[in-house]
């Protein structure tokens, strides 16, 4: 995980991504997946600065946000005071009392950079979960983005919130790794204000991109039956979002 998701930028990302996103959009496309399986507890994985917590915890018995970055759950927590956040590594989750649904969202399966880190991710999942419970996370798809960034290695993003006006000046390169579709990610993040561009940081992170055929087989190896795969438009990459069952 880069910077952006420590002290120095975590508002930045909780500003910017507010202009990104349209979070109420995002909440109802969850939640019609969740209810269609009569789910009461729901765990969040990367929750981030819970932008979508507060929407679960109303109409859900019980939501709880996981994220790994400290400094993002500083700023959930002073948002939603009464949300139930924790601190945690997707790679290991501990709970006493399993849930419904499981959730990773924003295309955070990106940190998972190899075949060990996605697989104890899912066998995680899976413990998790109470039996036939669904599993659902989005990915980067790698046959669309891999052509992409070899055309525009580089793009920039605008984005308002709360009357700010930022830019998000990205540089992409594919990593020389033959094993995973690995890329290298640099960003500088500005806030435009009266004419000028004011560097808020710098941000530089290593991240993944799957192919169906690599997520296919770790969830039926880590036990999980895929019962959808759909193709969704976000506001910069193309995803895949899988909807899976613990066996």
């Amino acid at each position: 995980m880069g910077e952006l998701y420590n002290e120095n930028l975590a508002w930045v990302y909780d500003e910017i991504y507010q202009g990104f996103i349209d979070y109420k959009a995002e909440y109802e496309f969850y939640k019609n997946l969740c209810n269609g399986s009569n789910s009461k507890r729901i765990l969040e994985i990367a929750c981030g600065t819970g932008n979508l917590a507060k929407s679960f915890t109303t109409d859900f018995s019980t939501y709880v946000g996981l994220d790994f970055s400290e400094s993002m759950l500083n700023i959930a927590k002073k948002k939603f005071p009464a949300g139930n956040f924790i601190q945690g590594d997707m790679r290991q989750l501990n709970f006493v009392k399993q849930f419904d649904n499981i959730l990773i969202t924003g295309r955070s399966t990106s940190y998972l950079l190899n075949s060990t880190d996605l697989k104890q991710t899912f066998k995680s999942a899976h413990t998790a979960l109470e039996d036939k419970g669904l599993f659902m996370f989005d990915c980067i798809h790698a046959d669309l983005f891999i052509p992409y960034i070899l055309k525009n290695s580089s793009v920039v993003h605008k984005s308002t919130y709360n009357k700010k006006q930022f830019e998000r000046d990205s540089y992409w390169v594919k990593n020389k790794n033959n094993n995973y579709h690995l890329i290298d990610w640099k960003s500088t993040y500005y806030q435009l204000k009266d004419s000028e561009k004011i560097v808020l940081g710098e941000d530089s992170t290593l991240f993944r991109v799957f192919t169906i055929k690599e997520i296919t087989e770790a969830l039926q190896h880590s036990g999980f039956k895929i019962l959808e795969i759909m193709d969704r438009e976000t506001y910069a990459f193309d995803t895949n979002v899988y909807v899976c069952q613990k066996k």
